[in-house]
Parts: structure tokens; sequence; C-alpha cells
């Protein structure tokens, strides 16, 4: 019960109080949700450097524990000197500032290490002190800081330590199980140190604004906590490609046709299919399925073709610009900018009906790093000058690709398009004359060519300006997966790199602009019951 002889001011000093406290401790949960989630998601970074052993693990688990040791002393010696919430945001501040800005030079500490230090022992723990130890002391401060803050009397230290501690292992125990069950499958490290960055920086600034919510009403406070809330729910990805409104609308609708639209280029047709909703085209009375997708989980590939695709992200060194050329119901570019979200994805297709059809039916999502463009592939390359680390094909028009799209002068122009360790990769249909002059073409063009044969009717060529040695391809396989890791990973789909590529271009003639007989090459030696 209020106490009646309590002043007005007094009364709402209380108040603010009251609020100030909460909000502390829900920094102190967020916190300790950040150390422990970095501490796990440290061992992205090492382990495709040092391994998974047991070296890396005590490295890590070491790291941390330093870190927090210093944070510990420095924060009790530093809460005694001032007591003040500026200096407690700033502490948090500046870890946060750091983790949003790790990415942009671990892997170059990493490198540097692995360089110079031979025993594993010993880069394991130097790379983990160098890329950890700021950040986890900074945060570690903030519990002996907390209480200093909370602290209102001796007879209350112990309920007060005990709860600051309490709450701030329960955020560990959040963080821990989180980063590992949840986001370490589902999005890359990049992604999740950039997260935690990111709720760390608005914590802070809310510690920030205690200063102006002892002057201002208690809803500031509030307006504080929803933020954090809303901020420290289970992180998604880095941002939205998708629009889950959408696709969750499409799920309620009943199995069938959903939709027809008669484009400049398409008769389109939106069906739904269970869980699954279907682009198709259809062409000469043909029905041609251009993309699937699984409206319950964002991540899946349906089809297997799209899957395989995924392999070329490990032939660039670096896949961060990507350009592809065919969009269907965008489940390519969506996978790889879901799973790779410091990649800038850039998808041209001819037909603007269809980016139409992709965003109200499919529910794709234009963001500052993932752009549709409405144009032809090859008019988009010739009128741009910019380079791509990796240029994906798939710009099929029901059952075949324009010849034009097919022919040595695009091949090469998509080659001088690439960066200097770029790649291309292409969708292309096998077992018919079509498939084999492709393959010579682009075997013409390309000095490096790997094929990867789906077993369902396509095969993923893959071209680069110089050959990769199987030992090249599996290293980089195992590092990219572990960095990202995608939902089908890679190591499993290298394997399906098939011998002696050149030896699918025996019955193939060089395609040419001049030359291009592709309708007719595309049905001599195929079977006309098989489909896309």
């Amino acid at each position: 019960m209020d106490n009646p002889d309590r002043s007005p001011a007094e009364a709402t000093a209380a108040s603010l109080g009251l609020s100030a406290s909460v909000l502390i401790y829900v920094v102190a949960f967020v916190s300790g949700a950040i150390v422990m989630s970095f501490e796990m998601l440290g061992s992205r970074y090492l382990n495709p450097y040092f391994g998974s052993g047991i070296y890396t693990w005590a490295s890590l688990i070491s790291t941390v524990l330093i870190a927090l040791t210093a944070g510990y002393f420095l924060g009790g010696t530093l809460a005694d000197r001032t007591a003040s919430p500026v200096v407690l945001a700033s502490t948090v501040i500046a870890g946060s500032l750091y983790l949003l800005a790790l990415p942009s030079f671990a892997q170059t500490i990493l490198e540097w290490v692995l360089a110079g230090i031979d025993d594993i022992r010993a880069g394991s723990l130097i790379s983990a002190l160098a890329l950890m130890f700021l950040p986890v002391a900074l945060l570690g401060m903030y519990s002996p800081f907390a209480i200093r803050l909370l602290l209102r009397s001796a007879q209350s230290s112990g309920r007060v330590s005990g709860a600051v501690y309490g709450v701030s292992t329960a955020g560990s125990i959040v963080g821990t199980l989180g980063t590992t069950f949840f986001l370490i499958p589902s999005i890359g490290s990049r992604a999740i140190t950039l997260t935690l960055g990111a709720v760390g920086l608005v914590a802070g600034l809310g510690l920030l604004a205690l200063s102006r919510l002892q002057r201002r009403p208690s809803s500031a406070a509030m307006v504080v906590l929803i933020a954090l809330t809303t901020l420290t729910a289970p992180a998604g990805r880095a941002d939205s490609l998708i629009d889950e409104g959408i696709r969750a609308a499409m799920l309620k609708r009943p199995n069938g046709r959903i939709a027809h639209l008669e484009t400049e280029y398409n008769d389109v047709f939106i069906t739904k299919r269970q869980d699954l909703l279907v682009m198709s085209f259809q062409v000469k009375g043909w029905d041609y399925t251009e993309s699937t997708t699984n409206l319950t989980d964002p991540d899946d590939l349906p089809l297997r073709y799209a899957r395989v695709m995924s392999i070329a992200t490990i032939y660039p060194q670096a896949p961060r610009k990507i350009l592809m050329l065919g969009l269907g119901g965008g489940s390519i570019s969506t996978y790889l900018g879901r799973f790779m979200p410091e990649a800038a994805i850039t998808t041209v297709e001819i037909d603007p009906g269809v980016i139409t059809a992709a965003k109200t039916y499919f529910g794709l999502r234009e963001t500052e790093r993932m752009r549709y463009r409405a144009g032809d592939g090859r008019v988009f390359l010739n009128r741009s000058k910019e380079s791509y680390d990796l240029i994906l094909l798939d710009a099929y028009r029901g059952g075949y690709v324009p010849f034009h799209l097919l022919t040595r002068e695009f091949y090469t122009l998509v080659k001088q398009r690439l960066a200097p360790s770029g790649a291309a990769a292409f969708n292309v249909h096998d077992g018919s004359k079509l498939y084999a002059s492709t393959i010579k073409t682009l075997g013409e063009v390309f000095p490096a060519l790997d094929l990867y044969p789906t077993g369902m009717g396509e095969v993923i060529a893959v071209g680069a300006a110089s050959p990769l040695d199987m030992a090249t391809l599996e290293r980089r396989a195992a590092t990219l997966q572990e960095r990202h890791g995608f939902r089908f990973p890679l190591p499993p789909l290298l394997q399906r790199r098939m011998d002696r590529p050149q030896a699918q271009a025996a019955n193939g003639d060089l395609i040419t602009d001049d030359f291009a007989p592709a309708d007719v090459y595309d049905v001599i030696g195929k079977d006309p019951q098989k489909r896309k």
C-alpha cells in the first residue's frame, strides 16, 4: 500500500527507480545471453582453421573465463569509483560495437595466426583471445556494476547480487541453447555476430537513456523495455527476404489452382499442392514447372536441381556479389540470400509479370541487398559493366533456354563480367544434342568446367577461369558449410562431380550467334516425355 505521507515527488522517484531497476535486470539477461552465445559461436570462427578438437574448445572456454575474470574485477572497481548508468552503458555499447565490427577483420586475424604459428594449441588460444577477450571482458563488467547500481543497503546485498547473477545466468542458458539449437543451424556466423552486436547496442542505448528517464515519465522506460523485448526474441535472418504473412495466407488456401496470369511473355499458373506452392508456365500445350516453394519451410528447396546449383558457391573465393538470370518463384536466390547474409544478390528476369507473381504469391521481398530487375539477361550484362563473384543462369522459358543465352558469345560475355576468381553456373537439361552442344560451347569459353548431374534430367555446369582440384574443392565446401550452415550441405553435393566432363560434348556442335539451332537440337535424342 502506498504511504499517504509520501510526497508526489517521492512517489514519482520511487516509480522511476522501479522502472530503471527492471531495465537493469533485463540488460543483465541480455548481456548473459550474448556472452554465452558468442562463446558457442566462437567455434564457428576457429574450427575451419584449427579443427573442432579438444584444444579448440579448451581455448574458447578458457578465453571466456579469462575475459569474465578480468571483467568482474574491472567492473567492480570501476563501479566503486563512479556508480553511473552512463559508464555501465558505455561498456555494453563498446562491447557491442566490437561485435558489429568483428566479421570485417576476423578472417584476417585467423589467417595471420595460422600462417605464423604452427602449434595448434597456441594458435587456437591466441586466436580466441584476439577475437573474444575484449567484448566478453566488457560485457563481464556488467554484473558487478549492476549490483552496485541496484544496491540500496547492506541488508539487501545478498538478494540483489543473487538476483543479478541469477538473471544473467538465465540469459546465458538461453544464449547457449538458442545459438546451438536454432541460430547456427539456420543462419551464418556473420549474421549471428551482427545480431548479437545489434541487440547489445540497443541494450546499451537503453541504459544510456536512464539519466533521461529520471526526468521523464515512466512510460519512456516502457518504450525501451518493449524495444529490448522485441530484439531479444528468437532471432531470425539478418533481414527478412520473404513476407511470412503472404506465405501464411497461401498456406490457408485450398489445394489446386490459385491464379492464372497472362503476362507479356508467358502463361503463368500458380498452384498449391499441400504445403507446396508451384509456379508453372504453359508453352505449346505443355506445362513446365518453373519453381516450387515449401510454404512451411522457407529454407527448403523441393527441386533437386536447385539444391545442386548451390554447389557453385564454393568456386569463388568470396561469393559476396551474385547475379542470377531467371527468377521463377525465387527459390534459389532466396535460399542463398538467407544463408549468406553478407552476399548482395541481383536477379534479372525478362518477364515483369513473373516478378510481380513471385512477390504477390511467393512473398518475395526486395531489400537493400536483394534486388529484382526486369529485363533480358544478355542485355543486362551488355549494359552493366559490374563484376560478379558468382553468376547463375536458370533462365528457362518452359522447357528451353532462349538461344541467345546459349551461344559462345553469350558465355564469353558472362566470363567477362566475372571477378578474377569468379565462377558461373548453368542449369542444363541433359539427354539431347542441345545438351552436348551446350557443354562443348561452355568448354570452348571456360578453361575449367565441372558438371554435377542431379539424376532428375538436369546437370549443373560450373565454369571458371582456372581449374580447382578435388582437394581444394573439398576444403572450400567444408569451410563454406561450416561458416553458413546450408540446409543442404555442400560436401555431399560435391560428390556428384562428374569425371571427364568434356566426354559429354562428344556429339555436340559449337553454338554461336551465327549458328544456333537450339530448338532443333533440343529434340534430337531427347525423350519427349521428359519435362522439367
